[in-house]
C-alpha cells in the first residue's frame, strides 16, 4: 500500500495524554537521534496522503508535516483522542497510533490496513513483547472506520470511556499474536513508553 493506493485512508497520531507517569511530553523523547514523533512520521509518511495529530497543545507541533487536531473532549483518554481524530479525518479508514510507540513498522501498518476490509475496527490481540499476562486487544495501534463514530460518541455520552468496551460494541476484527508475529516477530510495534523505566530500557538498546 503506497500513497496512490491509500486515497481513502489516513493516519492519526494520538498525542493528547496527560503524561502523568513520564512527567513530560512523550512525543518529544529522543531515540536513536530523533524524537519519537519523527520516527512515527517517518514510517507513516510513505503510506498515507494525510497524517493527523490529536493534541491539547497544538502550538507545540507547528512545522511538523501533520494536520494538527485539537482534542475535542475536556477529559483526556484514548477514546476521546481516537474520536477527535476520526471526526476530523476526510477518509473512511484510519490507522491510529499513540505517540509513545516509536518502534512501529511499515510492513505491519501496511498489512493491517490491507486486512481491515469491511470491519469497523481491526485490532491485534497480543500478550505483549515480554510475553507476560493474557493476550489483550491493542487499541492504540489499530485501524478504525468512520462507522465507529456513533458508537464512540454514545459511549462517551454514557460515561463509558474504556476502549475495550467500545471494541466489544463494534464489528471488530481481531488479529491474533501469531499472525502479527509473522511480520513483527518481537512485537516491538506495540511497546508503549509510559515511564522513565520504560524509556531507559528502550535507550539501552540504542543511542538516545
Amino acid at each position: 500500500m503506497g500513497k496512490t493506493e491509500a486515497e481513502s485512508v489516513a493516519a492519526i497520531i494520538l498525542s493528547g495524554g496527560e503524561n502523568r507517569r513520564m512527567g513530560r511530553n512523550k512525543a518529544f523523547l529522543t531515540w536513536k537521534g530523533r524524537i519519537f514523533l519523527c520516527h512515527i512520521i517517518g514510517v507513516l509518511s510513505p503510506l498515507f496522503r494525510e497524517i493527523l495529530l490529536v493534541t491539547r497543545e497544538p502550538e507545540r507541533y507547528v512545522g511538523f508535516p501533520v494536520k494538527v487536531v485539537r482534542d475535542l473532549d475536556p477529559v483526556r483518554g484514548p477514546l476521546t483522542g481516537i474520536l477527535s481524530g476520526l471526526s476530523a479525518s476526510r477518509d473512511r479508514k484510519n490507522f491510529c497510533v499513540a505517540c509513545d510507540m516509536p518502534m512501529i513498522r511499515t510492513a505491519l501498518v501496511r498489512y493491517m490496513m490491507q486486512r481491515a476490509g469491511d470491519a469497523d475496527a481491526l485490532v491485534a490481540v497480543i500478550s505483549g513483547p515480554c510475553k507476560k499476562g493474557r493476550p489483550v486487544p491493542q487499541p492504540l495501534h489499530a485501524v478504525y472506520d468512520q462507522r465507529c463514530l456513533p458508537v464512540m460518541r454514545r459511549h462517551l455520552r454514557e460515561g463509558r470511556r474504556g476502549m475495550q468496551g467500545v471494541l466489544r460494541s463494534l464489528n471488530t476484527r481481531f488479529l491474533d499474536e501469531k499472525e502479527v508475529a509473522r511480520i513483527d516477530p518481537d512485537l516491538s510495534s506495540f511497546i508503549g513508553i509510559n515511564t522513565m523505566e520504560d524509556y531507559r530500557a528502550l535507550v539501552a538498546d540504542g543511542a538516545a
